[in-house]
């Protein structure tokens, strides 16, 4: 599985779940509490917690584990924080001739 969409998958069932559970219909699609209510949908609750371990964990990731999960935060500050320090500086342009032996 592409890494970009399991992110992307999983943000948006943080955002569809109640409290660490969401819920799925009979085509395994989940569904927000409020809609399932409203449209009368027969869904059925799925840990949120236990589906993203799991989910992670067979790409490599295991987001159980807390000092993982910290060092992964502190990789993406340093990240950003070189990209904002690397910014706007002019790249040198260099002789494609430089250093070749004659």
């Amino acid at each position: 599985m592409d890494f970009r969409k399991l992110v992307k998958e999983s943000l948006s069932m943080l955002e569809k779940s109640d409290q660490g559970i969401i819920f799925q219909d009979m085509d395994n699609q989940i569904v927000h509490v409020a809609d399932a209510a409203f449209y009368g949908r027969e869904v059925f609750p799925k840990d949120l917690l236990q589906l993203l371990r799991d989910n992670f964990a067979m790409s490599g990731f295991p987001l159980d584990d807390a000092q993982f999960r910290r060092d992964l935060s502190t990789l993406i500050e340093r990240y950003e924080d070189a990209v904002r320090r690397k910014g706007k500086k002019k790249q040198p342009s260099l002789d494609p001739d430089f250093g070749k032996i004659m």
